[in-house]
């Protein structure tokens, strides 16, 4: 947990989802967030994490521009952002050699592009970070920012996840009924500079854990006990009813660490009450946890959100009134 000097508080969130289609199946219109020009070549994940970062930045009334551009980062998470443009740049070579490839989007193979166009875009030199972990790159991202404004490596950043629609097959990997797409973006700043700004009043970071149980998967008190040691130090001075965003999606892992973490609760005096939120049924994958804590900002209090993967890695954050 931190205390006041060294507080990072969430002070903005944006998001881009496709929560309606069009009938052609689409959603998004770059020109409404972009602008009409300079998006024509970025990639779809890259369009949304744009989008859903000038969203946040707008919500936090923060303009990167009032800080050196040394001291303002960026991590995001994802799991899908580069994987159609691989898979048809693998096409396309395929059939016709690299020859076919278009320079303009030969950039787009990288799966760090998101957040570089960011930083590019904004000017922001501290960093740039991208984290690949399944599902719970996203709330990675926000306690690597965390970490990073903490440690005095920024004094602010943009963190968040964003993935572009993925194989059918990508949906089941993680529980969710469908494969969705989309992105969200937070603020987060030292509390000095929060307050210095008279930013909107927004939550403390208070803390996180990042922790791999997938071998731990078939043995159940091993799981609980390592679900124990990442969990009950997010809860030390919690005390009665904690808004609980549960790890998103449905697969037997999940289910078996979400039992794990409200045995915990229960011995630490606390009453998980799971609160529905965008993002709850994993669609999203690494946006779905982004788009929970998001929600989870908005309330009063301490809050909790928890992301568990398929193969067993576990993050969570912990969320409290700022100091």
């Amino acid at each position: 947990m931190t205390g006041p000097a060294d507080a990072v508080l969430l002070t903005g969130a944006g998001w881009v989802r496709a929560e309606q289609a069009g009938e052609d199946g689409s959603w998004f219109d770059p020109t409404e967030y972009l602008g009409p020009r300079g998006w024509r070549y970025l990639t779809p994940a890259t369009r949304y994490v744009l989008a859903a970062a000038g969203l946040a930045m707008k919500d936090a009334g923060f303009d990167p521009a009032a800080l050196p551009d040394d001291q303002v980062g960026v991590a995001i998470g994802t799991n899908f952002g580069a994987a159609p443009v691989v898979g048809r740049f693998d096409d396309v070579v395929a059939a016709e050699s690299a020859a076919g490839i278009s320079p303009a989007e030969a950039p787009a193979f990288s799966v760090n592009i998101p957040a570089s166009q960011i930083s590019m875009r904004h000017g922001l030199r501290a960093f740039n970070l991208t984290l690949t972990n399944p599902v719970v790159a996203g709330l990675e991202a926000v306690l690597t920012l965390r970490s990073a404004v903490r440690a005095g490596r920024a004094r602010a950043g943009i963190a968040g996840a964003t993935e572009e629609r993925p194989g059918p097959g990508a949906a089941g990997v993680v529980g969710a009924p469908f494969p969705g797409e989309g992105a969200a973006c937070l603020v987060l700043e030292r509390a000095a500079d929060a307050r210095d700004r008279a930013a909107p009043p927004g939550p403390e970071v208070a803390g996180g854990c990042s922790v791999f149980v997938g071998h731990l998967g078939g043995e159940p008190e091993r799981l609980a006990a390592a679900v124990d040691r990442a969990v009950a130090p997010l809860l030390e001075d919690a005390a009665g009813e904690l808004p609980y965003a549960p790890p998103a999606g449905s697969f037997p892992l999940r289910d078996r660490v979400d039992e794990a973490c409200r045995r915990v609760a229960e011995r630490a005096g606390v009453t998980l009450a799971p609160v529905e939120l965008p993002g709850a049924t994993g669609q999203e994958f690494t946006v779905s946890a982004v788009l929970q804590l998001a929600g989870l900002a908005a309330g009063p209090g301490a809050r909790l959100v928890l992301a568990v993967g398929p193969h067993g890695h576990l993050a969570g954050v912990r969320l409290r009134p700022a100091p």
